[in-house]
């Protein structure tokens, strides 16, 4: 699974236990609600309950004291009383929750105070004749719980409230066992998805530390891999190098070494030429000139070979120098070549600064200068420029011309050296040249490459340091 993959998964196992959590929590709340409301509905009943048990206790202690006219059944009953609208208002408080038994509690109210009046008549009688017993009569007007009403008791109107109550009382315990299985039922499936995300991070913990295991293990494979081949590299390169170092040594000496014969047959054939030019016919004498001819284009052939050698083993020693001076005095090296050609040469006035080995870059200049002075040679109104601009924020310096120019298609075999695009006929050459100034520019750790068009010029670009 890919990191993103992992994210998201452990972002919804989160928000999954974050759900069955509330989910829970919201269950054990609504389990809590519905306990308060049936505790609350027993207290209700039990305050019923404790009216009625105090109005039964002011009725005994009523009737004992009409009986025995006893001080203490009437201090039993004046407490008795007290108690009763006491718990009246505990009745009336519990249930401010709900209309129907406010309404009902005023009628409650009334029937015992209308049966408390009929009590203290008898109370008040028999305190009126403390030595003679009450008639039957007023006993039993006493006695009964009957109002004016009929047979509407006290009991009645209260067991009229403790009707209602009992009725929510069987709703709500209903209420708080449906509570409680949906609140055990929610914690089970709670605890039941979370110990199955919990089974899957650890399933997931486990593939990942696989995958970085896998990883690990890959990496030190590539490590080990890569500093093998390090070494192979180096030991190719110190190959490399010491075989370039042999075989420049060896074109250093057999350059070397040719120039002596060449000189002797250059000068036996100038010998021959100026002591037997009489003896010969003309076809003698082009003879003696071709082989002076070929002597000659072997000398610069081997002298080009020497420069792309010396090259390679100078030390570069890199300083601020002032190209455009450096183009200027190499202009006047290639103008002296062929002092009769009209050629513009466009020079910036200003100095163009760079860190350059000076030795190395005249040889390039020489090159590049040289070769757009030869291949503007048969284009009227010949220019040759160079000039800098800026590329990526980098320094580029440019020789550009509108002489014979090249096509594209070989722009590849322009630096690679014996590789000409005109023939030696058109424009004499080593094909050398290039070949040295990419060296000459590489030891610079600059690029350079070129573009142009047949008959239109080239431009060669090229870079100093990286």
């Amino acid at each position: 699974m890919r990191p993103l993959g992992y994210r998201l998964a452990y972002i919804g196992a989160i928000l999954i236990v974050l759900l069955n959590s509330w989910l829970a929590y919201r269950s054990l709340g609504v389990f809590s609600g519905s306990q308060s409301w049936q505790t609350h509905t027993l207290q209700t009943l039990t305050a019923c309950e404790q009216l009625l048990a105090e109005i039964r206790t002011a009725e005994s202690a009523a009737r004992g004291y009409v009986l025995q006219a006893d001080p203490i059944l009437e201090k039993q009953y004046s407490d008795a009383v007290s108690s009763i609208w006491k718990s009246y208002d505990e009745l009336r408080t519990q249930t401010q929750d709900n209309p129907s038994q406010q309404q009902r509690l005023p009628l409650v109210r009334e029937r015992i105070q209308a049966r408390l009046t009929a009590i203290e008549v008898g109370v008040q009688l028999r305190k009126a004749q403390p030595d003679a017993a009450l008639p039957p009569s007023q006993l039993g007007l006493m006695m009964a719980d009957q109002y004016k009403y009929g047979g509407f008791t006290v009991a009645y109107a209260i067991s009229q409230v403790e009707g209602e109550e009992r009725r929510l009382l069987d709703m709500r315990s209903a209420q708080v066992t449906l509570a409680r299985r949906s609140a055990y039922t929610t914690f089970g499936v709670a605890t039941l998805l979370d110990l199955l995300f919990l089974l899957l991070a650890f399933y997931l913990l486990g593939k990942e530390a696989t995958a970085r295991q896998q990883i690990a293990t890959q990496s030190d494979e590539i490590r080990s891999l890569n500093a093998d081949l390090e070494q192979r590299v180096q030991e190719r390169t110190q190959e490399l190098e010491a075989s370039n170092q042999e075989l420049e040594a060896f074109s250093y000496s057999v350059s070397h070494d040719l120039r002596a014969p060449l000189r002797t047959i250059d000068g036996f054939s100038l010998a021959l030429y100026e002591d037997f030019a009489d003896k010969l016919d003309d076809e003698g004498r082009d003879y003696i000139n071709r082989v002076r001819n070929g002597v000659q284009r072997m000398g610069q052939l081997i002298d080009a070979l020497l420069q792309l050698s010396r090259v390679t083993r100078s030390d570069l020693v890199l300083e601020t120098t002032d190209l455009a001076e450096l183009v200027r005095s190499v202009v006047g090296d290639v103008r002296a070549s062929d002092p009769e050609r009209d050629v513009r040469f466009e020079i910036p006035s200003t100095p163009v600064l760079a860190q350059a080995d000076p030795r190395l870059l005249r040889v390039a200049f020489e090159n590049l200068l040289g070769n757009a002075f030869k291949f503007t040679s048969k284009t009227p109104g010949a220019v040759i420029e160079f000039g800098s601009l800026l590329k990526d924020g980098q320094a580029v310096y440019f020789i550009r011309d509108n002489g014979a120019g090249f096509d594209m298609y070989y722009v590849d075999r322009l630096f690679t050296a014996f590789q000409r695009l005109h023939g030696d006929r058109d424009f004499k050459g080593s094909g050398i040249g290039l070949a040295t100034t990419l060296r000459i520019i590489r030891r610079h750790k600059g690029r350079i490459w070129a573009e142009g068009k047949e008959n239109e010029g080239a431009t060669f670009y090229f870079t100093l340091g990286s």
